[in-house]
């Protein structure tokens, strides 16, 4: 693998730190969220810690593969998610920083645009993220790639680390069967 390989390893690796440090800080304080149930706490720990564990095993996973076109599909699966989980953690940051109340009046239309936009955040974030910044760098890693010379299965792939996203925070398990999740 090239130094530009290993410095892309490199920045994961310092990326997966940061998550996690983010993540423990966050579990450490339940009361900055406006959680109702009393498994709020393990409701918590659920949306901040379950990714970063999944995460830090399929990025082993990619790592340790033998066939490069699996590790760069898990690697590329890894970047994505971790990018969803990295602009999510700051969207929980920034809720416990900013109050969420109005000023006592009904919302307006540019009330529910910023917050759709600040809620889809993570989703647009990643896309643009891995799209100039991740997979230019692993296209100079991995010049062979056929997975990186095709949109259509990186899509496919986003979608996936979407939904896998989802599924490790619950909110797939609250669409089909009702479990709550807070």
């Amino acid at each position: 693998m090239s130094t530009v390989g290993s410095r892309l390893d490199e920045a994961f690796n310092w990326l997966v730190l940061i998550l996690s440090i983010i993540a423990s800080a966050l579990s450490g304080f339940p009361e900055l969220y406006p959680l109702s149930s009393p498994r709020a706490e393990l409701a918590l720990v659920r949306l901040l810690v379950f990714p970063v564990v999944i995460l830090v095993f399929l990025w082993l996973l990619g790592l340790l593969a033998r066939n490069l076109e699996f590790q760069v599909i898990m690697k590329s699966f890894s970047w994505i998610l971790a990018s969803i989980i990295l602009t999510a953690d700051l969207m929980l940051l920034l809720m416990a920083a900013i109050p969420l109340k109005g000023a006592g009046g009904p919302p307006t239309l540019l009330t529910h645009v910023i917050s759709a936009l600040f809620i889809l955040s993570p989703l647009y974030f990643s896309l643009l993220f891995c799209l100039f910044a991740v997979r230019p760098r692993m296209r100079e890693t991995y010049k062979d790639s056929r997975f990186l010379h095709s949109l259509p299965k990186q899509a496919l792939l986003y979608i996936s680390a979407v939904g896998s996203y989802l599924l490790a925070i619950g909110v797939v398990e609250e669409i089909l069967i009702g479990v709550e999740i807070v």
